[in-house]
């Protein structure tokens, strides 16, 4: 069960995440994209990607993604990345298929369907068309050579004719793919590529050979093509082969050098037509792209980042949405202050004109948003605790009623018990007609009245009476069956009742009901004990009198002539006898059944505790599963968003249940199309219930306007829920701005490690993603906004769940990176002993004069 109260916090929290993208322009791209994801390790980062994008953008139905890698496998191959390759096939990222459907009326389709052969895209007819979207081409590895690897790959790539003109054949049916989505974008006239690739993948050495045959072909439907590449670096995961990987980064940051020159010229026969005719891909004289970017899982504080890679791919949706988004100027708010992004104004102030070298970009990301999981399940089990307090009502006002309820007064009990006992008469009349020995008076009457028993009747009268009397009442009280009639009333009155069930049965059937009344065990307890003083007392009455003399009896003895006979006197002693001696007996008989009677209800009534305590037991387990569920879900929330969440949202569901409360009767909780007999249906299938629980809060707590509130104002409020006017813990609006503000700072920290010291063209700008008339949008533009070094601007959006920031780092080199400082005294040992990483001639490197090849 906790995983499928998990399942609807995420459920819930996706959704309301994407509350107010529907219809917002400005989360729309405005050109067409493709992303093209170049090597057998960028496998994972294409599936992400595309969840990022759907999740993130009303139009990401029209991006197309293209993946480029080898055809055998990378355990197969041994190769430096068969960790990684492992990695992405046991866990591969899976899109949520409902918020997938919200946000395009399409499934994001799975790459781990895709054919690994050939030039293919998916076209799985149970996708719907949209599973065209992703393409994937593959190219065969020669040799298993991990000295020769990069330059193997480029010749094979060179050589073979057949592949080259299956891609040709695929980029122009993406070409085509891309036109059917026109509708999607508002701009037609450019066509933008994302090419994302890992730095110390040997696929990259493809990189001027891709992107030239792309820019040529799409060049041909579109005026314009922008390239932007994003190079993805890897530095936690270090296993045996790590020199041989900084070496291969190395050498791909040394080609970057010369691709993203100002004079590079690119030209090679890579069209290819089906009559074997070959025509140039070209390019230049120009940087081979537009803008890279360089994204690691180490920040430029040197600390490991949390999301990992994921981080990576979320900075890249974000980068791509802030360049090509659709802007609508009405929505900007204060353009004054809320700069919108200016990609040619950035590029300058990265490289300005008469500046040596190439000016590299890199980015941070950081997203504070309300911990929907955390509330959707706060939500839940105060919206259970409510119930359970409104079943303690239940439990409180039908513990006054309980007697007439189930019709258990001690006066019905008597008159069950005399229901199945003939009455004192009834039962000594048919004893009078008993045979007796000829026994006279005279030597009755010294003796007592148990001697003149046994004298006149020995035991038949005993007998008589056990046989007539008291097993007939047996037999009549063993066939009533009252156990079983009173369990069969308490479940008709009180476990099937849906405002009582068996929580309020556990409750009245405890020793100390605490419901203001005495409780059913009680009651019959004291019955019990009753009935067995008075049966005491009975059996020393008939003690008593059987030991008193018969002489002195109350009996008549003659008359006053002195002449009644002695026969008469015996037949008066018979009488008196009988009806004192077993009209006791017969009122003992009561007392003993009624005895037994309570004796019976009680066994029943403990077997219904036992059964109904072990119903209440079942919702206490659930009750505490809803509150460590939620308490797990508050902890993983950040200090100040957690803040108060427990008691906030307390407030919040008693006000809405308080409002439906005033439109129903109390009892709607207790209606089947709520929340129907709770205790009963708990312990029927408490998962099942769960279910039931969960959708009553998704139709009639969670849409209430409560819930939708903005990001500030629903966080301040909770913050202050619990103030008192000495609470120094209690968040101002200032103190909680100021913290958000911070987090958001620190954790869009730029995803790169840099020497400071050299680095000396560092441009930064900053963007805010929020509603740019936010009170904390504009605290966030008054922060240091006299001393500000840096460009700030706010991309404006109607999402109230939250707030983000993307930060952009550009102006350095790579020679300031701390990667490339690090990786090339592995990259000239490995030149050194033979390793061959170059297909192309580069420059010599710094002080070095050994041609790197």
């Amino acid at each position: 069960m906790r995983e499928k109260l998990v399942a609807f916090a995420n459920e819930y929290a996706a959704e309301t995440d994407s509350t107010g993208l529907d219809g917002d322009e400005q989360r729309s791209i405005h050109h067409p994209l493709v992303f093209l994801f170049l090597g057998d390790t960028s496998a994972e980062a294409l599936q992400t990607m595309a969840e990022i994008n759907n999740r993130r953008w009303n139009n990401s139905t029209g991006v197309v993604y293209l993946h480029v890698g080898t055809e055998r496998s990378r355990e197969e191959s041994g190769g430096p990345h068969a960790e990684h390759e492992a990695a992405a096939r046991q866990d591969w990222p899976q899109a949520d298929p409902p918020e997938a459907e919200k946000r395009s009326g399409q499934a994001v389709p799975d790459y781990r369907d895709l054919p690994r052969s050939g030039g293919t895209h998916r076209s799985d007819p149970a996708g719907g068309p949209e599973a065209g979207n992703i393409y994937t081409w593959t190219l065969p590895v020669p040799g298993n050579n991990a000295r020769t690897a990069r330059p193997d790959l480029h010749d094979s790539f060179r050589s073979n004719r057949e592949k080259l003109l299956e891609l040709n054949v695929l980029l122009r049916r993406m070409n085509s793919r891309i036109s059917e989505f026109g509708r999607l974008y508002s701009n037609l006239q450019r066509l933008n590529i994302a090419v994302v690739t890992r730095l110390d993948d040997p696929c990259n050495v493809l990189l001027p050979e891709l992107t030239a045959l792309m820019e040529t072909i799409f060049g041909e439907h579109f005026r314009s093509v922008i390239v932007d590449l994003y190079g993805l670096l890897e530095e936690k995961q270090v296993g045996e082969e790590f020199a041989l990987r900084a070496s291969m980064s190395f050498s791909f940051l040394r080609e970057l050098e010369v691709l993203q020159s100002r004079d590079y010229t690119f030209s090679s026969p890579l069209q290819v037509t089906g009559e074997g005719i070959t025509l140039p891909a070209q390019h230049g004289p120009s940087p081979l792209f537009d803008t890279v970017y360089l994204l690691s899982d180490k920040d430029e504080r040197g600390i490991f980042t949390e999301s990992g890679m994921k981080g990576s791919y979320e900075t890249i949706s974000s980068l791509n949405l802030l360049k090509y988004r659709h802007i609508k100027a009405e929505n900007e708010g204060d353009s004054s202050k809320a700069g919108t992004y200016n990609h040619q104004h950035f590029k300058q102030n990265i490289a300005p004109p008469g500046e040596e070298g190439v000016g590299y970009v890199s980015a941070g990301y950081s997203r504070v948003s309300r911990p929907n999981s955390a509330i959707a399940l706060t939500v839940l089990y105060h919206l259970y605790r409510h119930v359970r307090e409104k079943m303690e009502e239940n439990v409180q006002g039908g513990a006054r009623l309980l007697p007439d309820l189930i019709s258990m007064e001690p006066q019905l009990w008597d008159r069950e018990v005399e229901s199945v006992v003939p009455g004192r008469e009834q039962a000594v009349e048919e004893m009078y007609g008993l045979m007796h020995d000829p026994v006279s008076y005279g030597e009755l009457k010294s003796m007592s009245l148990k001697e003149a028993e046994l004298a006149l009747f020995q035991d038949s009268a005993r007998r008589f009476f056990d046989m007539n009397v008291r097993q007939r009442a047996e037999a009549a009280f063993a066939e009533r069956g009252f156990a079983k009639r009173l369990e069969r009333t308490l479940k008709e009155r009180v476990v099937d009742d849906p405002a009582y069930g068996y929580y309020a049965l556990n409750r009245w059937l405890a020793e100390e009901s605490g419901a203001g009344s005495r409780s059913l065990p009680g009651e019959l307890r004291q019955q019990l004990k009753d009935a067995g003083n008075r049966a005491d007392q009975l059996r020393d009455e008939l003690d008593n009198f059987y030991g008193e003399r018969v002489d002195r009896q109350p009996i008549g003895k003659g008359s006053l002539f002195g002449w009644k006979s002695d026969k008469a006197s015996v037949k008066n002693l018979i009488r008196h006898l009988l009806d004192e001696a077993y009209g006791l007996r017969r009122d003992l008989l009561v007392l003993e059944l009624k005895q037994k009677l309570m004796t019976a209800y009680l066994d029943k009534l403990e077997e219904l505790r036992e059964r109904a305590a072990a119903a209440v037991r079942q919702m206490d387990s659930l009750e505490k599963l809803l509150l460590d569920t939620s308490r797990s879900g508050i902890t993983a929330a950040s200090d100040y968003l957690g803040r108060n969440i427990n008691e906030y949202y307390e407030h919040v569901v008693k006000q809405i249940l308080t409002e439906m409360e005033g439109r129903r009767e109390s009892r709607f909780y207790f209606d089947e199309r709520f929340l129907g007999n709770v205790s009963v249906e708990i312990d029927r299938d408490a998962a099942q219930w769960l279910r039931k629980l969960m959708a009553t809060a998704r139709r009639d707590v969670l849409v209430h306007p409560l819930f939708h509130q903005t990001f500030e104002a629903e966080l301040l409020e909770r913050a202050n829920v619990a103030a008192s006017y000495d609470n120094r813990d209690v968040l101002s609006k200032e103190d909680l701005f100021r913290d958000l503000y911070t987090t958001l700072e620190n954790e869009a920290a730029v995803r790169i490690d840099v020497y400071h010291s050299t680095h000396r063209n560092r441009h930064e700008e900053k963007y805010f993603f929020g509603d740019s008339r936010s009170e904390f949008i504009q605290y966030a533009f008054a922060v240091d906004g006299g001393s500000r070094t840096y460009k700030l601007g706010c991309v404006h959006e109607k999402k109230p769940g939250g707030i983000e920031k993307l930060r952009l780092m550009g102006g350095f080199r790579l020679e300031d990176l701390m990667v490339y400082r690090n990786s090339r005294r592995y990259y000239e040992t490995y030149t050194e002993n033979g390793y061959r990483f170059h297909s192309m001639e580069l420059p010599e490197t710094g002080t070095d004069s050994t041609k790197l090849s």
